[in-house]
């Protein structure tokens, strides 16, 4: 598969994502507001952060293995086997522990004891999660490009018509509902998708366990750990001090500068993801490796460097199309916001080059070190500027991020370079 269709399923699958935003997030600050629009942005990312601690770091590892397994069936399915019965006895008891612990989540999180019903539900819904990034990390290993695409434009569009049927008619409780049910609408859409594949198996939890299989992929799991928690741990840490410094909408002005970055970097996220990180673990040359990291810097990043900048000098229409005058404010959070995209692109591309070949303690020591410095930086300009200090931290971290990314992949070339070296007799 190319990186041409990969491009091609990145960009259907962002214009509709971005089409069914655009709709969503209009209907979100109309009938939730800010505050409405905050609230609902710290269930998704609870619910993100849950959901990634158990599965990003496997989901990673599966990709890895089954790029690698290529057309061996039988050990695609021991992976797939082994990682399904992994997840699901361990997502058991993590959603009972959100069941049991959903009061004093709605209180810590939402500001509100009697939101706990969102985590209820999604309480109920947990394991499908799971699930759901099982069967999207098979289809990336195997480079079905299309697969993901429709799966992630069917999620969104199931997702879009829950919040379309359920804010208008039920306010912000509506909203809830709809970011807490996300994991069974994905599993539901993976599932239609995953049954007519080879790369998914027809029985999926009868091929056995291999213990062998289970600690190859749970190498992956430090790094996805520390982003998986300490990310949105950290984005919630940093929407609190926002609250704290100018109130929940002000938290709103931020979540929808980042629900519109979110939509326009669909493409370059989906790419690296989808042909990068595959591409870049199945590469045994540096050049060969040299050429596709140099492939991605000069198509993906000025393209996201060009759309960012077309946002910012379009930022005062955006908002009145999309949002509401309450938003207004939000203009001001646009720049450092726009820049820091453009530099987290770059430090994105360079990760999946560390994440395919470096040592996967390494690359967890530079994520603790980069949430660290960011987590500094926002205290720092947060206590100053509000939002728009949250911005700045944003912006200043991905440069430093981007620096040390290409630190490391000049390293990891000089490596594969002199392991290519013939041996002297």
């Amino acid at each position: 598969m190319s990186l041409r269709l990969a491009a091609s399923m990145g960009a259907v699958q962002t214009i509709v994502s971005m089409a069914l935003s655009f709709v969503s997030i209009k209907i979100t600050s109309v009938f939730l507001g800010p505050a409405g629009l905050g609230t609902m942005g710290q269930l998704g990312i609870f619910i993100a952060m849950s959901q990634a601690v158990l599965a990003a770091g496997v989901g990673t590892g599966v990709v890895r293995r089954t790029a690698e397994l290529d057309l061996d069936r039988p050990k695609r399915d021991l992976v797939v086997s082994t990682v399904l019965r992994g997840l699901l006895a361990v997502g058991a008891g993590s959603a009972l522990l959100v069941a049991v612990g959903s009061g004093w989540l709605a209180r810590e999180l939402l500001h509100d004891p009697s939101l706990r019903f969102a985590f209820l539900i999604y309480a109920v819904v947990f394991v499908f999660g799971l699930v759901s990034t099982v069967v999207l990390s098979c289809a990336t290993g195997a480079k079905d490009f299309r697969s993901v695409a429709f799966i992630n434009i069917g999620t969104g569009v199931s997702s879009f018509a829950l919040i379309a049927a359920l804010c208008p008619y039920l306010g912000l409780a509506g909203g809830l509902i709809a970011t807490a049910l996300l994991p069974l609408v994905t599993a539901a859409i993976g599932w239609l998708f995953a049954r007519a594949h080879a790369w998914w198996p027809k029985r999926p939890l009868s091929h056995g366990f291999s213990v062998l299989e289970a600690r190859g992929v749970v190498a992956f799991v430090p790094i996805a750990l520390t982003t998986a928690i300490g990310l949105p741990l950290l984005q919630l840490l940093i929407r609190d001090s926002v609250a704290a410094h100018s109130g929940m909408a002000s938290v709103g002005l931020l979540q929808g500068v980042m629900r519109i970055s979110d939509m326009y970097l669909g493409v370059a996220s989906g790419v690296f993801s989808m042909y990068f990180f595959p591409r870049f673990s199945e590469i045994r040359d540096h050049r060969e490796l040299l050429f596709e990291v140099k492939r991605g810097l000069l198509l993906i990043v000025p393209a996201v460097a060009a759309t960012s900048l077309a946002i910012y000098l379009l930022r005062d229409l955006i908002i009145q199309v999309i949002f509401t005058k309450d938003f207004l404010p939000m203009r001001e959070l646009f720049g450092w916001q726009m820049a820091g995209n453009t530099l987290k692109m770059v430090g994105w591309l360079l990760g999946y080059v560390l994440l395919a070949k470096a040592n996967p303690f390494a690359m967890a020591a530079l994520e603790v070190t980069s949430l660290g410095v960011w987590w500094l930086l926002s205290v720092i300009f947060v206590s100053r500027s509000g939002a728009l200090g949250a911005t700045e931290a944003f912006a200043v971290t991905y440069g430093l991020y981007a620096i040390a990314t290409l630190i490391g992949v000049v390293f990891v070339l000089r490596s594969m370079k002199a392991q290519s070296r013939p041996v002297a007799p």
